[in-house]
């Protein structure tokens, strides 16, 4: 039952779904919502309410138990119990018909992102399929169920759950213009719903208040990643809200019968991973609102660059709260240790793209600074890729990949002199497509068919450099031309013959015409293109 359902007193009338009168957040007048509540509801085709789980018993409790050993991990959102009692739903129609609108599509998200945990050929072995068409059946499920949702007026914290999960499983799949305006529609629900004040300022009980600052912390994280996507200012992250992070604990610590809440743990928990995402947050949070405050009008921007101190003290406090309870035996302790590190690199990235941006001198400390933060950036990768224990977690690992860091290599081998620098980026690079299988998929990513042209035109001008004429080709570029030979005689089947993907070809051209298409120059560079491609 939805928390709102405390400000009533007595019993509450019944209502459909769809009516407003069966909200809690109802005006006075029982006006209607906007488009029924739902901008693609129809009210004559679709019933209230599920009757049966659309994904087949079988194949649900599959996904279910992936996203439980892959995703839950690393996103916790949902007690324990709560996951329990969902999962049972699978497996009994009479659970299923008890349940609501938001515990369905809850269920129906979670099995979302268990497909988009699995690789392609994980997906073929287990369910006959490729990752596209089960991923895309389990989302028209969810978008089937979200029509059942007033998504213009949520009142339940399971609904709210659910397209957390929704967005987060769909981040590099839908347009980013789209989920930024879907993320708008869930902050305001869950501003409504009180979402935005910590639970012991409402005098909740203790599982209350730390379930509503897991969803509202997340809700949170998705705000920033999507922002940072679409270059806006985030909804609500430097706002005046007051919750408090969740706690360092473990969910059985909670006492459903107890006002007091448990102490912090000492250590890390089940949940310390994703409490380390929410302590950095918060961390930012307090150092860009303090900046805000001080800052000249027109200068108040939320995703600027961290000051260096600041940057510091963050790596000092996951030091002393995280990293040192690592147990690299623990996979879930070795992807936050790795996390971490990868992390504070970026911020540091972030400053020195600044100041790569804004030199004039091709000889400035900031290029080799910046060179070597971009070469650290994709080490994090290579070393997440190789370990056998992250297997679970590769898909974190695949979301998170550093675009601007690995152009950031090729840009700067561009302007490198120094042999042995410049051969231990191809070095790395080979590394890199070897353990990243999911880079040499050109089809699916026009990320990945942009950087697989700029590795082989950055090979050719690399070549033409003093004391590296010599140097023997890596076998993954000479396989990358063969991939976009292929590529591009599918897309292009009337320009076969002119379809000539060689050394030849990429020697004669100009050096100027050869590097003009991908930006070489550094500041030219569409940098927004390689974090998303709308």
């Amino acid at each position: 039952m939805s928390h709102v359902s405390r400000l009533y007193k007595g019993s509450k009338p019944k209502f459909s779904a769809s009516d407003p009168r069966g909200s809690a957040l109802s005006p006075g007048k029982h006006l209607p919502h906007a488009f029924h509540g739902s901008p693609w509801r129809d009210n004559t085709i679709l019933s209230d309410k599920l009757d049966f789980c659309p994904i087949p018993t079988e194949e649900a409790l599959k996904l279910w138990d992936y996203f439980m050993e892959r995703v839950e991990p690393i996103v916790k959102i949902s007690f324990s119990w709560t996951l329990t009692h969902l999962r049972a739903a699978l497996s009994d129609a009479e659970k299923w018909r008890r349940l609501n609108n938001g515990d369905h599509v809850l269920i129906l998200s979670t099995c979302l992102f268990g497909a988009a945990s699995l690789t392609n050929q994980e997906c073929l072995a287990l369910f006959g399929r490729t990752k596209a068409s089960l991923t895309n059946e389990c989302r028209v499920q969810c978008d089937m169920a979200f029509s059942r949702i007033s998504l213009l007026a949520i009142d339940s914290i399971s609904a709210l759950k659910a397209m957390c999960l929704y967005i987060k499983a769909n981040v590099d799949v839908l347009t980013s213009r789209s989920m930024w305006t879907l993320m708008g529609l869930i902050s305001r629900s869950a501003e409504q719903l009180g979402m935005h004040r910590d639970g012991t300022v409402l005098g909740l009980s203790s599982i209350e208040t730390e379930e509503r600052r897991r969803l509202w912390w997340q809700l949170q994280h998705l705000d920033l990643i999507l922002s940072l996507k679409n270059n806006v200012t985030p909804l609500s992250f430097g706002a005046g809200w007051d919750v408090r992070l969740p706690l360092n604990i473990e969910d059985s610590d909670l006492n459903p019968s107890s006002r007091t809440p448990p102490k912090d743990r000492l250590g890390l928990t089940s949940f310390s991973y994703t409490l380390f995402t929410y302590w950095i947050m918060e961390k930012q949070r307090g150092f860009r609102l303090t900046q805000a405050s001080q800052a000249m009008a027109g200068d108040k921007s939320l995703l600027g660059c961290l000051a260096d101190s600041m940057i510091d003290d963050l790596e000092t406090g996951l030091n002393e709260n995280f990293l040192q309870y690592c147990d690299p035996i623990n996979p879930l302790h070795t992807i936050l240790q790795i996390t971490a590190r990868a992390v504070v690199n970026v911020l540091r990235l972030r400053k020195l793209h600044e100041a790569r941006m804004r030199s004039q001198n091709s000889d400035d400390r900031c290029h080799i600074e910046h060179f070597n933060a971009c070469m650290q950036g994709m080490r994090y990768i290579v070393l997440s890729h190789s370990n056998l224990q992250l297997k679970p977690f590769i898909w974190l690992v695949e979301s998170s990949f550093l675009w601007y860091a690995f152009i950031g290599i090729l840009v700067d081998m561009s302007n490198l002199t120094d042999v042995n620098l410049i051969r231990s980026a191809w070095t790395l690079l080979s590394q890199l497509y070897a353990v990243a299988d999911h880079l040499s998929d050109l089809q699916d990513d026009r990320r990945k068919s942009h950087a697989a042209r700029s590795v082989v035109a950055t090979w050719y001008e690399c070549r033409q450099k003093p004391g590296l004429a010599a140097m023997e080709k890596p076998a993954f570029v000479s396989q990358l031309e063969k991939d976009l030979a292929g590529l591009e005689s599918n897309t292009d089947t009337d320009k076969q013959s002119q379809v000539i993907v060689s050394q030849e070809l990429w020697q004669a051209r100009p050096i100027e015409t050869e590097l003009q298409p991908f930006g070489f120059e550094f500041a030219d560079i569409d940098w927004a293109f390689w974090d998303s491609i709308s």
